[in-house]
């Protein structure tokens, strides 16, 4: 098993606020494919891109049986799976720091089933639906019991197409969650910012972390391919469960269980 160096553990030790951006490679070890890179979603170009059209704004209004078609294939991976030793590990560090922010890409909904409160989901959840006619919340149909049923297009009462409170391809985000990140990572920088298991594709996943880094906090990346390597102070070339529980170990002070550390 990896060991983070010692000068990071050492660094670990001042540490009182914690901020934490992560991507799609965290929920990997829970058994859900990845986007980006071998084996991910997108892993097959064209297939990638037919994916992407899939769950588009464009298409979600001109055919929404297609977008429910993938959002099903997606939910059900997610409500098989589990949250990992890397979700909990962020558990253990919400618990253990003055100040604490989760924010996730995931639309997965492992870190809430794990435990962590203070998410920023940039991207949504798939829990909650909502009518695109008349912008009800669907409050008789959740997400789970609409996918494992699915045999068309889910409507509301009122005829409209339902459809989950996520951000698809060509949406904007939400104004009040970017207010929100802004408050968390910009205006009150944590002592410590770390990215897992994202590509950083997006500039409002990256851009947290390179800030941090610039202003001299501490910055980790946490990824079994590294793409920071320049933008951050430390990287650990591995998957989140194996070295966020020596993280949470290190900030909490006590040596890190042999049944927390992942393979």
């Amino acid at each position: 098993m990896p060991e983070m160096p010692r000068e990071l553990r050492e660094a670990l030790r001042s540490v009182r606020s914690v901020g934490v951006i992560t991507g799609a490679g965290i929920s990997v070890e829970s058994g859900i494919p990845s986007y980006r890179g071998k084996g991910g979603i997108y892993d097959d170009p064209e297939e990638g891109d037919r994916t992407v059209e899939a769950l588009s704004a464009p298409t979600l209004h001109s055919d929404p049986q297609r977008t429910w078609k993938v959002m099903a294939t997606l939910g059900r991976q997610a409500q098989a799976a589990e949250p990992n030793k890397g979700h909990h590990a962020l558990v253990n560090i919400e618990a253990t720091v003055e100040r604490f922010t989760l924010l996730t890409q995931n639309v997965d909904g492992l870190h809430q089933r794990a435990g962590s409160t203070n998410i920023i989901d940039i991207h949504g959840g798939m829990d909650q639906l909502y009518c695109m006619k008349c912008a009800l919340p669907a409050a008789a149909q959740d997400f789970k019991t609409v996918i494992n049923s699915l045999k068309g297009i889910p409507r509301c009462e009122c005829g409209g197409v339902l459809r989950p409170d996520v951000v698809l391809f060509g949406e904007m985000l939400s104004a009040k969650k970017l207010e929100r990140m802004n408050e968390a990572f910009y205006q009150n920088t944590p002592d410590l910012v770390m990215v897992v298991g994202t590509s950083a594709m997006f500039p409002y996943i990256v851009e947290p972390v390179l800030f941090a880094h610039r202003r001299g906090k501490l910055t980790i990346e946490v990824n079994p391919q590294p793409v920071l390597a320049n933008g951050v102070g430390f990287v650990l070339a591995g998957s989140a469960g194996a070295y966020l529980p020596q993280v949470a170990a290190a900030l909490s002070g006590k040596p890190v269980e042999p049944n927390e550390m992942g393979n």
